[in-house]
Formats: structure tokens, C-alpha cells, sequence
């Protein structure tokens, strides 16, 4: 009984920590995802063939999965504060941009990746 608890105090801790991983590059990229692919067109291939062959629901499972998988290894990041704190901070950024990214899209039809001129 006292282990089940460690773990739920554990993942209750870890989801806290990666709050703004679940806001922004599940829950944002996901939604904003889901609105803006009538308009344009996913250009990252892995999400594109999610998308093509399953499904935007088979997207956010994967989504959900990635962060499972990151509990999973956080305590071998965890060994440093610095590489914690930068896996963090480098996949909030990624979910802030995607998010950015996939809202230009929906209210200006451009992307900040087509702005770039990447695309």
C-alpha cells in the first residue's frame, strides 16, 4: 500500500512539473491541431501520418503517450537538474511554437513556419 501511494505522489508531482508541457504541446498543439487542419496542412510527417491513417484522436493518444514515456525516464534525466530542466523547458518551447504556429494559421492562413520562409 505504501508504494501504490509513493507512485500516485510521484505522478501527481511529475504532472505538476510538466504543466505546461500538458498545456502547450498537448493541449494546445492538439486543439489548435484539430481547427487549423481544415485550413491548412500538417507538414511534420510523423503527426501527418497520424493524422492520414488514424485519426486526430490517435494524435492526442500519442500525445499522452510521449508524456507516460517522459514519466518513465524522468528520474534518468532527473540524475541532472540542468538536462531536467532543459528537457522541460525545450518541449515547452517546442508545444509554445507549435501552439503559435497552428493559431497564425487559423487566424492569418500563414504559418510562422512559412513567414520563416522553412516552408
Amino acid at each position: 500500500m505504501l508504494e501504490v501511494y509513493n507512485i500516485r505522489s510521484s505522478l501527481s508531482s511529475y504532472l505538476y512539473e510538466v504543466r505546461f508541457i500538458i498545456l502547450f504541446y498537448v493541449i494546445g498543439d492538439w486543439t489548435s491541431t484539430a481547427y487549423a487542419l481544415p485550413i491548412g496542412a500538417e507538414y511534420n510527417p510523423v503527426p501527418a501520418m497520424i493524422l492520414e491513417n488514424y485519426g486526430i484522436y490517435h494524435l492526442l493518444l500519442v500525445k499522452i503517450g510521449f508524456i507516460l514515456l517522459l514519466f518513465y525516464v524522468a528520474p534518468l534525466i532527473k540524475v541532472s537538474k540542468t538536462r531536467w530542466a532543459l528537457t522541460k523547458h525545450l518541449i515547452e518551447f517546442i508545444g509554445i511554437f507549435v501552439t503559435i504556429n497552428n493559431l497564425m494559421v487559423i487566424w492569418y492562413g500563414n504559418s510562422l513556419i512559412q513567414v520563416f520562409g522553412l516552408v
